[in-house]
């Protein structure tokens, strides 16, 4: 990390001709990136550190679109030829989840639907603007992509925790879902890990980061990763609200009205929450760390959601099989 804060104290003290006040390392974010505030003339910008130059470019090349759609995303201020270095807006240093965890419903409910406003605009508005070949790992959420999060989910938390289950049928539903999910309606930019800890809230004004793995998908995929966000603590009656909220925005801007976006909702659930799982899988049962294993009871609970979804046991029967051991078995699992 030093290396790279000298890097990046050299680059900002080019570019500007002036030298740093201070520079501080952020936390991590899941991710190789490594993100610096730095402190120029009182002034706070972001440097950040990747050696993904790919998934650098994705980013530069969707925070300009975006900005200039008027999407509230960090502008990109330098980069440095390397592409490995780059200079970005500074959103503040609360994130939404700090600031809606623990909240009733009514004290959550003004921030969520302000974000669900900006999101709405996202999808209604880049679509038609962006590239989809520049984006990355990704130009679309396609059949490979869907099948390996569901896959993850296999790996990194049915087998590490003993599930009885017959592993051909299972791959056979989870192909089953991968095309159900391609015959979404609503598509376009879809953000991919659209969840509160990518949100930043500065002075009442909220920004979206990390957006880099943004590629053509179902929109609603966006608005699930954040309304079953399993430290949100949201009830089905509070998510079913803002997905109404939400439709009625597409509705009126779009042919799609609420039951389409519904039928949508109910093809991308298990891809999003299956997901979810493996990742806490992962990092939580296998690297055995805390704060993904708190997550996991929650995200458990999610599953409950899945299994009363009509026509859903019947049409994946080996998974809704998968999903009551995992349900019943949840003490024995932690």
């Amino acid at each position: 990390m030093m290396n790279q804060l000298l890097a990046l104290r050299e680059f900002a003290t080019d570019y500007f001709n002036l030298d740093p006040d201070r520079i501080t390392a952020l936390a991590g974010a899941g991710s190789n990136r490594q993100y610096f505030r730095i402190l120029i003339v009182g002034r706070p910008i972001i440097g950040t550190w990747s050696e993904d130059i790919q998934e650098n470019e994705a980013f530069f090349y969707l925070s300009r679109i975006l900005s200039e759609l008027g999407v509230p995303v960090p502008r990109v201020i330098a980069v440095d030829e390397s592409r490995t270095l780059y200079l970005q807006e500074d959103c503040g240093s609360y994130d939404a989840l700090s600031l809606l965890a623990d909240l009733p419903f009514e004290a959550q409910r003004p921030l969520l639907e302000k974000i669900i406003d900006a999101l709405a605009y996202f999808h209604l508005t880049a679509s038609s603007k962006v590239d989809f070949l520049r984006c990355y790992p990704s130009p679309i959420f396609g059949y490979s992509d869907i099948l390996a999060d569901l896959h993850y989910f296999e790996t990194y938390f049915v087998k590490p925790t003993s599930l009885q289950y017959d592993a051909y049928k299972l791959r056979q539903n989870f192909e089953r879902i991968a095309l159900d999910v391609l015959q979404c309606g609503f598509n376009g930019l879809m953000y991919r890990d659209f969840q509160t800890r990518n949100i930043m809230v500065n002075e009442g004004k909220i920004s979206f980061i990390d957006f880099q793995g943004a590629r053509r998908g179902p929109c609603v995929y966006d608005v699930i990763s954040l309304l079953f966000q399993a430290k949100l603590g949201l009830s089905a009656e509070d998510r079913n609200t803002l997905f109404r909220y939400y439709g009625e925005i597409i509705s009126g801007q779009t042919g799609y009205d609420l039951q389409q976006l519904e039928l949508d909702r109910d093809k991308v659930l298990p891809v999003r929450l299956l997901q979810v799982l493996g990742a806490y899988g992962r990092r939580g049962l296998v690297e055995r760390k805390a704060h993904f294993i708190e997550s996991i009871t929650p995200a458990i609970e999610n599953l409950k959601v899945l299994l009363n979804i009509p026509g859903f046991v019947e049409r994946y029967e080996e998974l809704s099989r998968v999903l009551n051991q995992i349900i019943y078995q949840k003490s024995q699992i932690l």
